[in-house]
């Protein structure tokens, strides 16, 4: 009895001690490009920063192709593109605020991933990773994931690093018994495997199919082998819940700083495919922010996927 009311103590002081750290705040800055500026209204101008704490009484100023990507105490996000001077309390008032606060969660990973100590800290940890970054005599192109792993979308992005310019690779797609579901070709250096293509659905066994990429004029130049699995939904994983909620608080919406929030979200629960997808998505809406590229790279790192 005493260790349970010990454990419901513990539990009642997190939740406590998280609602008095979302009220610290209206908006949190989760991405900052350009020289952008905040002030109160008895202080002067200055630099905006990364993980800067934002209230109503304050004014920020977007710069000319500056960028800002906000996440709200209530999770919900808000990205700044064009120049100009925003009011906190104008755009917190803004903000239909729910109950729900899991991104802010997630948020904060995203930050103290991306400090200085622990990109630092990633370098020195993963210098000397082997694996799914060492290219062997079988696999002279590096795929950007582990030999085996797990999905839960509909469709995921996968990436491998260039052998040579102007190259063609072709992507083979088998299934669990080494049949040939189907082959794809692509000047570019990744490619996006949908699950509900019918020859993937009809073909794959167990709901995993093996890839592997070779250059196509040259097949002996090629990846490891790789099998991905979909997740059953059906089995409703542990993290489902959790997934809902979290994009209930971002508000559905697709956009550069929502899908960074939900690539941690992926890499916390082991979907390292779903993770690289969504740093590949926010990469694409908002390709002229060098700090979603930066966080893709850390998150390559950090997993051993690239050296």
């Amino acid at each position: 009895m005493n260790i349970r009311k010990l454990f419901v103590a513990l539990v009642w002081f997190v939740m406590t001690a998280a609602e008095a750290q979302a009220q610290d705040y209206d908006f949190r800055v989760l991405v900052n490009k350009g020289q952008n500026e905040v002030k109160t209204s008895s202080s002067e101008w200055q630099n905006l920063k990364t993980g800067s704490r934002l209230n109503s009484g304050q004014e920020i100023k977007i710069v000319a192709d500056g960028y800002v990507g906000l996440v709200h105490s209530s999770g919900k996000t808000q990205e700044l593109k064009s120049a100009g001077t925003y009011d906190i309390a104008t755009l917190s008032s803004g903000v239909v605020a729910g109950s729900k606060n899991i991104a802010t969660k997630y948020a904060d990973f995203v930050l103290s991933k991306m400090s200085p100590e622990e990109r630092e800290g990633n370098r020195r940890k993963y210098a000397s990773v082997t694996g799914a970054a060492t290219r062997g005599e079988d696999d002279e192109i590096n795929l950007y994931m582990p030999t085996s792993v797990s999905v839960f979308n509909n469709s995921v992005i996968i990436r491998w690093d260039p052998v040579k310019e102007n190259a063609t690779y072709q992507i083979k797609l088998k299934n669990l018994f080494e049949e040939l579901i189907m082959v794809a070709e692509t000047d570019e250096t990744s490619y996006s495997i949908d699950f509900t293509n019918a020859k993937i659905a009809s073909s794959a066994v167990e709901n995993l199919i093996i890839v592997n990429i070779s250059l196509k004029n040259n097949e002996d130049i090629k990846s490891k082998d790789a099998a991905i699995e979909r997740v059953n939904k059906e089995d409703e994983p542990e993290f489902a819940g959790e997934l809902s909620d979290l994009q209930a608080s971002l508000g559905g919406s697709m956009s550069s700083i929502n899908g960074l929030i939900m690539a941690e979200f992926y890499e916390e629960n082991d979907l390292v495919l779903d993770a690289l997808t969504s740093y590949e998505q926010s990469i694409r809406l908002s390709p002229d922010v060098p700090y979603y590229r930066e966080a893709y790279v850390e998150f390559l790192l950090r997993n051993g996927l690239k050296q």
